[in-house]
């Protein structure tokens, strides 16, 4: 395996940047990592290797790019940045990325179309893909939501994002931390921090710690239907209420329901279990069609 030391340095891809006129834009979670034992720790954690589809949303100046093929994986990368675009289409080690200039997010709550149809056309062989990046933060939380929600061919997760974002990712039911997303990942597989990453590895450092945050699809899980997804958002938008107060008017208080799950309807969204969860919305989805 090649030492990405080698195959770029520091001074040299910060000055190629100033050259094209860059800037580093704090609200674009522009934050590099240059440390090369600390990119190929990342490559291993995400476990991803010969062969395999890599989505990497925010690759920046391309550093865990380069890891990435260098693992033998097929990359496309999702950059927002026009000048860091060109940067990396001018490099001859990257020429093997497939590079999507845009945003990975059309609106807060819509994929990138030309990121689904690069998925779409590269999954061909039935595969699925991995999603490994050093995430920008303002992103993380609803583009993971989304493909691991939207895209069963998601097979595994290893990303870098804000260390309390990762917390929230595994919190445990009744925490302040634990929420849609914790739910989500939960019922499609199995999630874990993998190491702690300080601020000091980054260039500019960020105010925060980062977190290496890996999750693998479990086998035979069912896809997570809308009204789930629907149903947690509204109810934890209110987690201060009680779940019977919320839900008055979809589920009554004598419901057997909640003594078959063994709960009160003075409990508060965030003290379900994630299989609670799931077994909540099949059963407002059964009185629904009743109605």
């Amino acid at each position: 395996m090649t030492d990405p030391a080698s195959l770029f340095s520091r001074q040299r891809v910060l000055d190629d940047l100033r050259l094209l006129g860059f800037r580093f834009h704090q609200k674009r979670g522009q934050n590099f990592l240059f440390d090369s034992n600390l990119l190929q720790a990342l490559g291993r954690d995400s476990g991803v290797g010969m062969g395999d589809r890599v989505l990497e949303v925010g690759p920046g100046a391309g550093t865990l790019t380069r890891v990435l093929l260098d693992l033998g994986c097929q990359v496309t990368c999702v950059e927002l940045d026009r000048l860091l675009c060109q940067y990396l289409r001018d490099r001859p080690d990257l020429a093997r990325i497939h590079l999507i200039e845009g945003d990975a997010l059309e609106t807060k709550n819509r994929l990138s179309s030309a990121m689904l149809d690069q998925l779409d056309q590269q999954g061909g062989g039935g595969d699925g893909f991995h999603l490994v990046a050093n995430l920008p933060y303002s992103i993380a939380a609803p583009l993971v939501a989304m493909l691991v929600a939207q895209r069963s061919d998601l097979k595994s997760i290893g990303v870098l994002v804000q260390k309390e974002m990762a917390c929230r990712w595994v919190a445990r039911p009744g925490t302040r931390e634990y929420g849609t997303t914790t739910v989500l990942l939960a019922l499609t597989g199995e999630g874990k921090i993998s190491r702690t990453v300080p601020a000091r590895a980054f260039v500019p450092p960020p105010k925060v710690e980062s977190c290496f945050y890996t999750w693998t699809r479990a086998p035979a899980r069912p896809p997570i239907p809308s009204l789930l997804i629907a149903l947690m958002r509204s109810c934890f938008q209110t987690r201060r209420k009680t779940l019977g107060k919320i839900l008055r008017d979809q589920l009554s208080q004598d419901d057997d329901w909640w003594q078959q799950q063994g709960l009160e309807p003075t409990i508060r969204p965030d003290q379900l279990s994630p299989q609670q969860w799931a077994s909540l919305a099949r059963r407002i989805g059964e009185h629904s069609q009743h109605r």
